[in-house]
């Protein structure tokens, strides 16, 4: 099931703007792109994440700063390197896997979300704001909310 939320997020990420919006949110501001592509999935599904935002923080903590956010770290140093190419391939591929892993477990805390009754770029922008929140930021989330939902897409 959880293969929804995956094949959903490398659609829209695809979509013009979403991948600079969502490494702008990542580089800048220390915001887990997989958190803003679940609030975003959840408001296109119907259904609201801005309460189960901690949670979802919580959940990936160890994971994200332990393992996904390392072999980012390792494939960013290796780009460009002469002779690191098939390494670098290799490390981007074990990225993209603990991405998934992340969204695994974000699927899971979906069930969990209740439904929303507003429209999906109000739920969206709610849950995202609620994130920032609890980071400490004030982000404009309107290029992504833009890029993804504008018009609404259900992919």
């Amino acid at each position: 099931m959880s293969q929804a939320f995956w094949d959903w997020s490398l659609q829209v990420y695809e979509q013009p703007g979403v991948a600079a919006a969502c490494l702008d949110l990542q580089d800048r501001h220390g915001l887990n792109v997989n958190i803003c592509l679940w609030c975003l999935w959840l408001a296109t599904e119907g259904r609201n994440a801005a309460l189960h935002i901690e949670a979802a923080m919580d959940a990936l903590e160890n994971w994200s700063g332990e393992v996904t956010s390392a072999l980012r770290e390792t494939r960013r140093k290796l780009k460009d390197r002469p002779r690191a190419e098939t390494l670098y391939k290799s490390v981007l591929a074990c990225e993209l896997d603990a991405e998934h892993v992340e969204q695994d477990i974000l699927f899971e805390l979906a069930a969990s979300a209740p439904e929303s009754g507003t429209e999906a770029r109000m739920t969206a922008a709610q849950a995202l704001a609620e994130y920032a929140r609890l980071k400490g930021l004030h982000i404009d989330f309107t290029s992504l909310l833009k890029a993804v939902l504008s018009p609404v897409k259900k992919v």
